[in-house]
């Protein structure tokens, strides 16, 4: 969705099983647009319009971010004037690919910083497996060449944004009964200087709700930009 002439643009990316149009990328939308930002949306593999039958939980689902971002230069956008913004998977998804692209920013809402971790914790909702089959999807690292957990470890690429001096807008709930409060510290962690709004009393993915949501990410923009 271009926004007349400019040269800004955002990237939306769900999480796990999302859609391009959910409702919290939907609230969103307008932000981006009416400060001046064209706005990209995409489906992941495998879930919403795009084709595909496995989820990787963020490993193989850095190639579609990245994708998005070599579209929008073939489109004339610089990456520099870009904004990587996901949620939960998606947030995840969009610290893994943004290194070493030259984006302007990231924003990252109710993501993981350690996928290993968070597939041994109490999390049956999210991965809608259930709590018995939480053993065979790390298993599955070693049975599929095309997925492994292991490697999904965003705090690693979070680091490396630190180093690159790139923006990280950190946004989660200590409410979050999908992916706990702990994967936000430990973001927060391996990159200091981030910023981070910690919300009490919204669920997963929420942060659209909050009163004080477009301020504070256009605040973060204003400045990150």
């Amino acid at each position: 969705m271009p926004a007349g002439d400019t040269s800004r643009a955002a990237v939306l990316v769900p999480g796990w099983g999302g859609y391009k149009y959910d409702e919290h990328l939907l609230q969103t939308v307008p932000v981006y647009h009416d400060a001046g930002y064209g706005v990209l949306m995409l489906d992941l593999r495998a879930q919403g319009e795009s084709a595909g039958t496995r989820r990787t939980l963020g490993y193989r689902e850095v190639r579609d971010v990245r994708g998005a971002l070599a579209w929008l230069r073939r489109q004339g956008y610089a990456l520099d004037q870009v904004v990587l913004h996901g949620w939960s998977m998606g947030g995840s998804t969009a610290l893994r690919a943004a290194p070493g692209t030259g984006v302007a920013a990231v924003i990252e809402e109710a993501g993981y910083g350690d996928l290993p971790l968070l597939l041994k914790g109490e999390i049956p909702e999210f991965v809608r497996f259930g709590r018995p089959l939480r053993p065979a999807i790390l298993l599955a690292g070693r049975l599929f060449p095309d997925f492994d957990p292991w490697d999904v470890i965003p705090k690693n690429e979070a680091a490396k944004l630190s180093d690159e001096g790139v923006p990280l807008f950190i946004i989660h709930s200590t409410e979050d009964d999908i992916v706990p409060y702990e994967q936000a510290r430990i973001l927060a962690t391996a990159y200091p200087d981030a910023h981070i709004w910690k919300l009490e009393d919204y669920g997963h993915v929420e942060a659209y709700k909050h009163p004080e949501y477009a301020r504070r990410l256009l605040a973060f923009l204003d400045e990150a930009l």
